[in-house]
């Protein structure tokens, strides 16, 4: 009869080792957005400190992978899909 030390083992396992465990999240990727408001609108990314500059009217900007969850958040821009 087995005894439930090597359950207890198993349970102490990062969550990563189980199986049947949820896969690590999504990395985000590089993603262009358009700017829906009017004039000007520059934006500082929070993580990488690159300068991101829309204008109404104009052709989609390329924002890195890092700066793109916190982009999102601007009112007027839009993620090209």
């Amino acid at each position: 009869m087995p005894c439930c030390g090597s359950r207890r083992a198993a349970a102490r396992q990062a969550p990563a080792q189980r199986a049947g465990s949820a896969a690590p999240p999504r990395q985000a990727q590089a993603r262009a957005f358009t700017y829906a408001g009017n004039g000007r609108l520059t934006v500082t990314g929070p993580m990488t400190g690159a300068i991101y500059q829309f204008t109404a009217q104009g052709g989609p900007v390329q924002v890195h992978a890092a700066d793109v969850t916190s982009l999102l958040s601007v009112p007027g821009l839009r993620p090209v899909h």
